[in-house]
């Protein structure tokens, strides 16, 4: 089974930061950056872009090379990305929300990194024993004497953008190499599939070591827009919202757990309004619902929890429920949100590929990847465009992931997810779960996705995470992590009644009311964090 996504023509040049440089000598006065009270224009950031891509090729830095950047959200951030794009090099995003010790590991598992970018605020967080720094501040006077041109690089598609790190199963990051043509690709799809353009704003609230940043902060700049940056170095939710409302912002890329806590906000600010109106019966949605897209994805979504706001009447927002993996650049999927209703039982489609990619769904026999029957569950392998360059540094076993297969009567180059899916009557893709998310409990094999689909299901339940920590035998237990529709929650109750939907093997044993769930840098549900509250057996309820 393939889905495949329309082949769109792509141009001769599809280097992501030439169109920045375009719409730089379009339209030089256009705002291009927002950072609290500080607003910079496409000519100004064009020239500390092309100052600092100077200084690099200065160093010897150009094509091939990989620079880290390591700096808060603040106006030298752009300037570092985009000169170091503009050097021809690629850039790895070094979050400096990540501990010293995570960061560490990253930097010694990349020896293609020579230099690192930072900022006195970020420089104590980089090991000076696998990388020289670069203090962007201090290098201003320098900056300040060299050319405000374009650099002439010879920089292609094939080029290698950014290498982003991903968790690895052993416990060591890796290095997601992505390239020129297939940013450009993703980025040319959200402008031409939903319009953006100049009025098309965005507001970066996601961690910069995510791979949905890169696509957050590119795009607007992509298209001649305004980028917003929120001037704190986690999330915050207070300053995100007073920005979403002061600059009207136009889109957002999130994980949902980012977006749950954005719709909490609007909505109590719709009930504030509405009470001192005296009219508290009217809508309960405010400044969010006026933003046109909010692109979600990195983690299931739980439809109870976006369904009220979103069915509000007056809420012109749509959010896209996106599928994609970091090997794959970020995006390989896109479903738009309409019908709830449909999504209370199961899992949320995630739509159908973007332009020039195609989704196929298989399983291996005797060692051969073949794809599976039309309705049948496989593994969601992504071929096209959309495909990195792989990983960097990585074990032949990590690279086994990007491999090829025979489809159709021709060798295709595709990646193996890991996760398995499968296709709707009306060809949108469905994501059920991990291929190694299986666990034996009581002597048969589960997949924790389906127990939380199972699960969500209930009418009592808002949102669930399920995991099988081992219990005082070493035996797997399945653990819900549960936040309730209506607090407090009968779980005895719930039980009861998962015992009449699901499988008894699938019915949690424990079930962990909470008001939150914990989150990580990345703004996803942080299940290390889940798992290890409950590494002492709780008592059965």
């Amino acid at each position: 089974m393939t889905l495949h996504g329309l082949r769109a023509p792509l141009p001769d040049d599809t280097v992501v930061h030439r169109v920045f440089e375009a719409h730089a000598h379009r339209n030089p006065l256009g705002t291009a950056l927002t950072c609290g009270d500080e607003q910079i224009s496409y000519a100004e950031l064009n020239t500390r872009a092309n100052r600092f891509a100077h200084h690099l090729l200065s160093l010897d830095v150009g094509r091939g090379s990989v620079v880290g950047v390591c700096l808060d959200r603040t106006p030298e951030l752009m300037v570092a990305i985009l000169g170091v794009l503009k050097s021809g090099a690629a850039y790895a995003p070094l979050d400096p929300t990540y501990p010293q010790e995570r960061l560490d590991l990253m930097l010694s598992n990349l020896d293609q990194l020579e230099y690192t970018v930072v900022a006195p605020a970020t420089e104590s967080l980089i090991g000076h024993a696998h990388t020289k720094v670069l203090d962007i501040e201090a290098l201003a006077p320098r900056l300040a004497l060299l050319p405000a041109v374009d650099p002439q690089t010879d920089t292609t598609g094939d080029d290698l953008c950014y290498a982003v790190f991903t968790s690895g199963s052993t416990g060591t990051p890796k290095a997601v190499a992505v390239r020129h043509e297939g940013w450009y690709n993703l980025l040319n799809w959200l402008a031409l599939e939903y319009g953006l353009d100049e009025r098309s704003s965005s507001l970066s609230v996601s961690s910069f070591g995510f791979d949905i940043s890169q696509r957050g902060l590119m795009a607007p700049l992509f298209t001649g827009a305004p980028l917003h940056l929120l001037p704190s170095r986690s999330f915050d939710v207070s300053m995100a919202y007073r920005i979403i409302a002061e600059r009207g912002v136009a889109t957002l890329h999130c994980a949902p757990s980012t977006l749950y806590l954005l719709i909490e906000r609007d909505m109590a600010q719709a009930a504030r309004a509405a009470k001192a109106a005296g009219t508290e019966g009217g809508p309960r949605c405010a400044a969010l619902a006026g933003v046109d897209y909010v692109f979600i994805g990195g983690e299931p979504l739980s439809t109870p929890r976006v369904e009220e706001w979103a069915t509000q009447e007056g809420n012109a927002c749509t959010l896209l429920h996106q599928y994609g993996v970091a090997e794959c650049t970020d995006v390989a999927s896109s479903y738009p949100l309409h019908d709830y209703p449909r999504y209370r039982a199961g899992a949320t489609p995630v739509g159908r590929p973007v332009y020039n990619t195609a989704i196929r769904l298989m399983e291996e026999r005797d060692g051969v990847l073949t794809e599976v029957p039309d309705g049948e569950t496989g593994e969601i392998c992504i071929s096209g465009t959309s495909v990195g360059a792989g990983y960097l540094g990585a074990s032949p076993a990590d690279m086994e992931r990007f491999t090829t297969a025979d489809t159709g009567g021709e060798r295709v180059r595709l990646y193996r997810t890991g996760d398995r899916g499968h296709a709707t009557a009306s060809g949108d893709l469905v994501v059920v779960g991990r291929v190694d998310a299986q666990v034996k409990i009581r002597g048969m094999r589960i997949d924790l996705g389906d127990v939380e689909h199972g699960v969500r299901a209930n009418p009592r339940v808002e949102d669930v995470v399920v995991l099988a920590p081992p219990d005082g035998a070493g035996e797997a237990r399945l653990v819900a992590f549960v936040i309730p529709a209506a607090a407090p929650l009968d779980s005895r109750a719930l039980r009861a009644e998962l015992l009449g939907s699901l499988p008894r093997n699938m019915v949690p044993q424990e079930v962990v009311e909470l008001t939150a769930f914990p989150l990580n840098p990345n703004g996803k549900v942080d299940r290390k964090a889940l798992a290890a509250s409950v590494d002492r057996p709780a008592t059965s309820q």
